[in-house]
């Protein structure tokens, strides 16, 4: 099993090249655009569906969505994330962090306020990002003990990882993500 020590470098691994990303999607929006949209408008209308769903149901069917999309990019990351030297794992931070990137230039670029993009990313991002940023450490710590020639853990320990500290952390991000976010965006858009 990876120790701690590998885990906390794969974590601030993990964390350096995700604060990368996020500034390249910055730096480069017009760029990552185009390669973007696409997936942003798939999303987008994955939430739009919901809509047509039973407004009882409608609340709890996002957060089980949003918490198994979330789920599946970290079992890729804690499953197969270390191998061909942890390239899943960079390329799944990398994206993710550009479109972080590139929607926070794309809102203050509109001129909403700086303020109001946190407030759309803190309540679940602070619990989503770290249980996201784990699950790439922990590939980034495989990938390590490979490249080292040591043998990486089988599936038991991988899934363990996996469903006992990412997965609840997952569940609850998806939860404030669904019932709270919203409720702290409101306050900068009373209206909508």
């Amino acid at each position: 099993m990876t120790t701690r020590l590998n885990l906390g470098r794969g974590f601030l691994l993990a964390t350096a090249f995700f604060a990368l990303s996020i500034a390249a999607g910055w730096l480069f929006s017009q760029e990552v655009e185009p390669f973007l949209r696409p997936g942003l408008e798939n999303l987008v209308g994955a939430a739009e569906k919901s809509v047509g769903i039973d407004p009882e149901l409608r609340s709890a069917a996002l957060a089980g969505f949003v918490f198994l999309k979330n789920l599946s990019v970290a079992a890729i990351l804690v499953l197969v994330g270390h191998v061909a030297f942890a390239v899943p794992t960079l390329f799944i931070l990398a994206v993710n962090g550009a479109v972080i990137g590139l929607l926070a230039r794309l809102f203050l670029d509109a001129g909403l306020p700086p303020l109001a993009f946190v407030a759309g990313v803190a309540p679940h991002g602070v619990i989503e990002l770290p249980a996201l940023l784990l699950a790439a450490g922990f590939a980034f710590a495989l990938a390590g003990r490979r490249l080292k020639g040591k043998t990486v853990p089988g599936l038991s320990p991988r899934f363990g990882f996996l469903f006992r500290i990412v997965t609840p952390l997952l569940l609850l991000a998806a939860v404030l993500e669904v019932y709270v976010t919203p409720l702290v965006i409101s306050r900068f858009f009373p209206g909508a």
